[in-house]
């Protein structure tokens, strides 16, 4: 059956994709990048002031294309770019021009958190390879961001670097200045020149976010990376060292009660960890952890789970498994590792060499946490040897490889592998991408499984002592400057798990068509900036072919003045419940319902959103067609250079035949002073409130202050606290308070 999916799915490609059979784009300019040497004595000041002599002898770029809102037209405002190397650095500097310097956002903010501000940047792709970008970004107030750019994933700011920038607001605009060495960049290992494709932006937010660039973007080639402009030079990159010893020291006191009891003291607890990144070459790191310190400071944001059957996701932010961690993409999620809770070493290699790119972890910990997987649900198993040793010690083991065929075609191979005692699980998968020309790319993934369950497992979740299940997932794409569009096909055997990812359904076979279409203004001072209307189809059966599901959804967007965007649709859908008593028969309702969302940013630092939908919903509890009601609006309120508030509130209400099933409730509250580019006090206090049969109110809060030098040498401290409303008394009472303090130098040898 998947192999007649898979030649349908090509069938149906190669006809769509033939007969063009356009190249993707190569790079349209090269510029010589050139090598300064040090004055005698003399180093470059980043200060955010284009005053050194050895700027006067740089590479010269103009920023003379507005890629968006406007098509390729002249920019607004002036920026003049400068480029040059000494070897051990690569320096950049923007001259950004403003004839109203009086309005220029320059936003103190935590680091990659610049993107409210103006800003300016560089991206290179170091490997030529037209698939990923590292990307360096500078605010008018000298805050820095990075991120890693792939085409059709979109941008990851996990990644970090130490460089150096700084950033001034002057009478004609604004100066930024960057040093980024060449030992926190990957790129290729030679005697020769470098050649890398580069793109320099600046982006410019006033009534429109103009986004101001070196090279015209071509809306009608889907690729963005393949279209940047080339850099060559850098001959005299010497190799590093590139060795960074981060110790880090944590100390925690948590308190706990019972309700209505006394506290209950903590004692002061402190531990040491190190964390170890070597750069074994210019594009090979290790990175490894010795009694890892992997708590989060910040808790992750409340969600309602209500009426919800499968899994919530939850975002990595441990920096162990953060850097590099876009080696480990592919098609599906194989590699989710919040699935990892507590561990006792680490350690992770990644780099590219000539095409091949690489990554290996092996983690030992001291859990083993496990999403398992159903057609309609899912759930979440913790191992344990009894009830009074719940801790089941497992080993993790994952591995990535992908080969460059060129053309930014590649094929690739996922291993992961995890056991613990009397239990296993291992994922193997192979996944591929292939563009047919400038318009159409396909990429496919084959996994295949196999599952050993302790006797825990099988007795609790009823589960087969053996479980082998494989998958096939396929998606062509067709992306032009009007029309994009798509054809997946996914099918999921029943007995498929993958304990190191994020799969919650299984079971099932899903096709997918959709189609999308694009206008522009042809006036350049229109009051919107682009339409888009399109939609899409799919339909699910489970493996003894009954439906699971069959959905229309259409939606309409409109893009205009002040940032705004407005977005409105529609789902239909026939989809299945069942009762938990599997001999009863599963009931396949009708859901119906519309949604909106409009953001809009009326005001300098203020942005406004408010998401709306409305419908007849399943009520998973009782098996029946429920009336729910959802308000999501959100402030976000940059009030000065220094203040900024944000509040995030859901609020869902449902109702079925009986009346009032349940209110749910949850806020999300953030202020922030930011004292310089590298201090803040951060308030946070999240709520969740369910009025239902079985009420809840829950509240938390945390007050922390940061210090970051650069992203491993840092400094927190704080206080959380968390506990619940008596509905007797209705007053807080807390259950959980803690104070903590970590500390982190980055050592570079």
């Amino acid at each position: 059956m998947k192999i007649t999916a898979l030649t349908t799915i090509l069938g149906l490609a190669t006809t769509l994709a033939g007969g063009i059979g356009t190249a993707i784009a190569s790079p349209k300019q090269t510029y010589k990048l050139p090598h300064i040497a040090p004055e005698s004595g003399k180093t470059i000041k980043i200060d955010g002031s284009i005053n050194e002599s050895s700027w006067e002898n740089a590479l010269k770029v103009e920023l003379n294309f507005e890629t968006s809102p406007g098509e390729n037209v002249t920019p607004p405002v002036r920026t003049l770019v400068y480029l040059m190397e000494d070897g051990q650095n690569l320096y950049v500097a923007f001259n950004a021009e403003d004839p109203e310097p009086e309005k220029i956002r320059n936003y103190l903010s935590d680091r990659d958190s610049i993107w409210e501000s103006d800003f300016v940047g560089v991206k290179f792709d170091t490997f030529g390879e037209s698939k990923k970008a590292f990307q360096f970004f500078v605010n008018a107030a000298g805050v820095q961001a990075d991120a890693t750019q792939e085409d059709f994933v979109g941008d990851d700011s996990s990644w970090d670097a130490i460089w150096d920038s700084a950033g001034q607001v002057n009478d004609s605009g604004y100066q930024v200045e960057m040093a980024i060495p060449f030992r926190a960049l990957r790129f290729p290992e030679t005697n020769d020149a470098q050649s890398w494709p580069m793109e320099l932006l600046r982006f410019y937010p006033r009534e429109h976010r103009h986004r101001i660039a070196n090279t015209p973007v071509d809306r009608d080639i889907a690729c963005q990376i393949c279209q940047f402009d080339q850099l060559v030079g850098m001959k005299n990159i010497k190799p590093s060292k590139n060795l960074v010893l981060a110790p880090t020291l944590v100390a925690l006191r948590a308190d706990s009660r019972e309700p209505f009891a006394n506290w209950k003291s903590g004692d002061v607890e402190s531990e040491a960890s190190l964390d170890i990144r070597w750069g074994i070459t210019q594009d090979t790191v290790l990175n490894a952890t010795i009694n890892p310190d992997f708590s989060q400071v910040e808790a992750d944001a409340a969600q309602i789970d209500v009426n919800n059957p499968f899994t919530l996701f939850l975002s990595e932010k441990r920096p162990f498994f953060l850097d590099g961690a876009d080696y480990f993409n592919s098609m599906e999620n194989l590699v989710y590792t919040r699935n990892i809770i507590q561990p006792d070493f680490g350690a992770k290699v990644s780099g590219q060499i000539d095409g091949h790119s690489f990554g290996f972890i092996s983690v030992d910990d001291q859990f083993t946490n496990i999403i398992l997987p159903g057609r309609l649900s899912s759930d979440i198993a913790q191992i344990r040897n009894s009830a009074d040793s719940p801790k089941v010690d497992s080993h993790n083991l994952i591995a990535r490889y992908s080969y460059d065929l060129g053309n930014k075609n590649y094929l690739g191979f996922v291993n992961t592998d995890r056991r613990a005692d009397g239990y296993s699980n291992q994922v193997n998968a192979f996944d591929g991408k292939y563009w047919f020309d400038q318009y159409h790319s396909i990429n496919a993934q084959y996994i295949s499984t196999d599952t050993e369950n302790p006797r825990q497992l099988i007795e609790d979740f009823n589960l087969a002592e053996q479980q082998s299940g494989d998958a096939l997932v396929v998606r062509f794409r067709h992306d032009s400057r009007n029309w994009w569009g798509y054809i997946n096909y996914m099918e999921y055997d029943k007995d498929f798990r993958a304990d190191l990812g994020f799969i919650s359904q299984v079971g099932y076979d899903k096709k997918i068509l959709g189609l999308h279409h694009r206008w522009y203004p042809s006036e350049k001072d229109s009051w919107w900036t682009q339409i888009e209307f399109g939609g899409d189809w799919d339909e699910t059966f489970d493996y003894n072919g009954k439906m699971l599901e069959q959905e229309t959804e259409g939606r309409l967007s409109i893009s205009g003045k002040h940032q705004s965007q407005f977005v409105a649709g529609f789902v239909v859908r026939d989809k299945l419940w069942e009762p938990e008593i599997a001999t009863e028969e599963g009931i396949l309702f009708d859901e119906s319902f519309y949604f909106f969302g409009a953001s809009l940013k009326p005001l300098s630092g203020l942005t406004l959103v408010l998401d709306h939908d409305r419908g007849d919903f399943i009520d998973y509890e009782n098996g029946e067609l429920g009336k729910r009601v959802g308000y999501y609006p959100s402030i976000d309120w940059q009030l000065n250079q220094h203040l900024n508030f944000r509040l995030d509130y859901q609020h869902v209400d449902f109702d079925n035949s009986s009346g009032n099933l349940f209110v749910a409730k949850v806020s999300n509250f953030r202020t922030t002073y930011q004292m310089n580019i590298r201090s803040y006090l951060r308030l946070t206090i999240q709520s969740f409130e369910l009025d239902s049969n079985n009420p809840r109110k829950d509240k938390s809060s945390q007050l922390l202050y940061s210090y970051k030098l650069n992203p491993q040498t840092l400094f927190f401290a704080g206080y959380s606290d968390a506990g619940f409303r008596d509905e007797m008394s209705s007053r807080l009472f807390k259950t959980n308070r803690s104070v903590f303090m970590k500390f982190s130098y980055a050592l570079q040898l």
